[in-house]
């Protein structure tokens, strides 16, 4: 899609919104209420609705000078003329949940809270009702370059969500060839359950899965591994670099192989590594032969055994956007 023109469409949704932001500065508290399903719609299309065109959407949309209005009526009754038992029913249980957590809280000697909170350090914990790993809410900020669907207020078995939101996904062609969100984590956060689904390598169809979560924002309040970690835990966390491997040549010098380890140790200490130092000891000790030895040793600094220095992968996401029309 050409960045142009999405860009172009941007700027007339933003030219709308504020538009009609300005015209509601002119109505009575009375109005205001019974507009409330105009505006929510409104405020959702401004956030998501450009996440959601494709190419000819796009092209569609930029034919009006005010695009947000062509949809708003459309989307106003897509988000309220249904039946909303089923979103309450899941607000009474998310309720539950939060109330079952904090009672179970309050039950806790101070020997069980004592564990809680360092069994909180533990990156992964098991949840004995599935398979699904339980992480900190923290451990999202050191995911930056990854995406996924996090959903908000999951009470009850994890697993059941996890086969009931990849079945839903199935049915509205939003998982390709078979494919299925695997490797789920459960999180808690402000009180709440919570669930990641990461996108790993699935075959995904983006556009649809972008009107899915808004339609279904109510329900399960949706929203992407990348707007969650900004808005709601302040932001991803850098990771470290990790420090350059100090050179080191074979050829030419001394091959009695601790004097090849008293020189690379010695570089490696120059470089900060020090901590790698005992581990390079030994593994060599352990291998056991020469050769093994020069090629363990090449692991920690550059020597001409070395292997080149692999390029480096993307970790970002290119799902398949695929749209049926």
């Amino acid at each position: 899609m050409s960045s142009e023109r999405k860009d172009t469409l941007k700027k007339r949704l933003d030219e709308n919104y504020t538009a009609f932001i300005e015209s509601l500065q002119e109505k009575t508290v009375s109005e205001l209420i019974a507009m409330a399903p105009e505006i929510t719609a409104a405020q959702q299309l401004h956030e998501e609705l450009l996440d959601a065109c494709d190419e000819e959407d796009v092209e569609f949309l930029l034919r009006f000078d005010n695009p947000l209005e062509v949809v708003c009526g459309y989307w106003e009754s897509e988000i309220t003329g249904y039946d909303h038992s089923g979103e309450m029913g899941h607000m009474l249980w998310e309720i539950r949940d939060r109330e079952l957590y904090e009672k179970e809280q309050l039950a806790q000697t101070p020997e069980d809270v004592g564990g809680a909170v360092q069994s909180e350090n533990l990156t992964e914990r098991k949840n004995p009702l599935s398979d699904v790993k339980q992480i900190n809410a923290d451990d999202l900020r050191h995911m930056e370059g990854q995406e996924g669907l996090i959903l908000q207020g999951c009470g009850g078995d994890p697993q059941e969500w996890v086969d009931g939101i990849n079945r839903e996904l199935t049915e509205a062609g939003i998982l390709l060839d078979g494919g299925k969100l695997e490797n789920v984590v459960s999180f808690r956060h402000d009180g709440v359950t919570c669930l990641l689904f990461p996108f790993g390598d699935t075959e995904l169809n983006i556009g649809k899965f972008a009107m899915w979560r808004i339609q279904t924002h109510d329900r399960y309040g949706g929203t992407w591994l990348s707007d969650y970690v900004p808005n709601r835990l302040g932001g991803f966390l850098q990771a470290e670099p990790q420090p350059q491997k100090p050179r080191m040549g074979l050829v030419g010098q001394d091959g009695n192989i601790y004097a090849v380890l008293g020189r690379a140790s010695m570089l490696l200490k120059e470089a900060g590594m020090q901590d790698k130092i005992d581990e390079m000891f030994q593994r060599c000790a352990a291998s056991g032969d020469y050769y093994k030895a020069l090629n363990i040793i090449s692991e920690y600094v550059e020597t001409e055994l070395s292997p080149p220095a692999a390029p480096q992968k993307s970790t970002k996401k290119k799902a398949r956007n695929t749209h049926e029309r």
